[in-house]
């Protein structure tokens, strides 16, 4: 019965990601620089810049270094099969939930006997909120904790097989990693070595199997750097317009290490919860164990470096959250109770229950689906200036103060916003300069559309 408690819960598992994630798959809006990587990625797609330089709009970033590309090209093959609809955004995010599900329960199942409890990590992983928010927004970190927990995994399997096939490609997945955001994908460096020291029994095999990721990533990056012009003029401008200048401090900054300790300790508050509450009913006690020691060391490797930058978002400790669950979520079920409760009322509350957030799941993905589900008014004017009035370019006092309206309006219009002189002009508040005339006012987006008299 136990086993059938734990296969209801695998599928409750399933159920709560949909209630999370599906009332959003059809809406439009999302954080804007979600926003900003669908329009790089449909440009692709589209022809508009190509892979190796990709594009943002004709006055943003016409060339857009500021992350790698692999992303966006993955996500342009959506557009590609899909076409440019606004839910493809959400679709791509959501297929690397699921990849990220499956690395992590394959992980799971190499350290825990108990496979059918691959719940455990996944409930609480996805049940985080910045887990929950990063893929609703479409947000790189979700591509980045897919293939980081694809790293992770292939490690495992051929240090712990003595298959080192997966350790080359675990190499070709780590550049693909670094292809996605760059140097913050490096964490997964430290696994094996946390490995050696903590297995003994494995340490030859984990020493081995990172030289061969190492020696699999540096032929295929040396391949691409030196055979492939446009890789290396890609590199170059990274490294000149974005890294450097973001690790000598030369960005804009955001956050601080405090607020970012508070942060996450704000993604544990599920988690602990539960540790209490188990505490309490349980009559065992609970040690530490080494797989528990070993994922929080591989988690604080994730989460630590990100202390130490000038900019410092919830999201970006997102990749490691789910070392964090892994870890706890060993801890937890080091103990019977409650996982075995053998209760055949329990089978049917679970399977009742699932059937039920499914049903309000799709329910309300219909019924949202009616309307932006962020920045409705402004998605709206945006949209209404477009089949009105059909301009090319719309004029805008000042780009870097309104990159929430650049975003929207690449994404969802086929004109652009400059700071050149247009014969359109948009802005936040009522203009009285001579030769400009009051087209539209969009109340509710604040928002105000001009026109040049001729």
């Amino acid at each position: 019965m136990s086993h059938i408690i734990n296969y209801r819960l695998n599928q409750l598992s399933w159920a709560i990601a949909a209630l999370l994630l599906l009332p959003l798959l059809f809406t439009k809006g999302m954080f804007f620089d979600g926003l900003t990587y669908a329009s790089i990625a449909r440009n692709i797609n589209e022809g508009i810049g190509s892979f190796w330089i990709p594009s943002y709009t004709p006055a943003v970033h016409p060339e857009f270094y500021e992350h790698p590309p692999f992303s966006f090209g993955l996500h342009s093959v959506f557009y590609r099969l899909f076409g440019d609809q606004p839910w493809v955004d959400r679709i791509y995010p959501y297929t690397m939930y699921g990849l990220s599900v499956l690395m992590l329960r394959r992980i799971w199942a190499l350290f825990m006997p108990e496979g059918h409890r691959a719940w455990i990590p996944q409930l609480l992983w996805t049940l985080t909120p910045t887990v929950i928010w990063v893929h609703q927004n479409n947000m790189l970190e979700a591509p980045l904790a897919a293939a980081t927990l694809c790293v992770v995994w292939l490690l495992f399997e051929g240090t712990l097989k003595r298959n080192y096939f997966w350790s080359a490609l675990a190499g070709v997945v780590f550049f693909f990693a670094l292809g996605i955001k760059g140097p913050v994908s490096l964490f997964p460096l430290v696994t094996l070595p946390i490995m050696a020291t903590l297995y003994p029994f494995h340490r030859k095999a984990a020493l081995i199997s990172l030289s061969i990721l190492v020696l699999s990533f540096s032929v295929l990056f040396s391949y691409f750097y030196l055979y492939q012009p446009v890789f290396e003029e890609f590199f170059s401008q990274y490294l000149q317009r974005q890294l450097r200048p973001t690790l000598l401090g030369q960005r804009e900054q955001a956050g601080d290490a405090l607020n970012s300790i508070v942060e996450v300790l704000k993604q544990m508050i599920i988690p602990v919860i539960v540790f209490i509450v188990l505490k309490i009913k349980s009559e065992k006690s609970y040690t530490l164990q080494r797989g528990s020691v070993f994922f929080f060391l591989i988690a604080l490797s994730g989460t630590l470096p990100f202390l130490f930058m000038d900019r410092q978002h919830h999201y970006y400790f997102m990749p490691s959250m789910a070392f964090w669950m892994l870890a706890i979520g060993i801890h937890l079920a080091q103990n019977p109770y409650p996982w075995s409760i053998k209760r055949t009322k329990w089978v049917k509350v679970i399977s009742i229950s699932n059937l039920v957030i499914w049903i309000v799941a799709v329910s309300l993905s219909i019924y949202y689906s009616k309307s932006p589900s962020r920045d409705k008014h402004i998605v709206k004017a945006v949209e209404q200036i477009e089949q009105s009035y059909n301009p090319v370019k719309v004029q805008i006092d000042d780009l870097t103060s309104n990159w929430r309206l650049v975003a929207i309006t690449e994404r969802y219009a086929e004109y652009y916003l400059t700071e050149n002189e247009c014969n359109w002009i948009i802005s936040n508040q009522e203009r009285s300069n001579e030769g400009e005339i009051l087209i539209e006012k969009f109340d509710k987006a604040k928002l105000f559309l001009y026109q040049r008299s001729h």
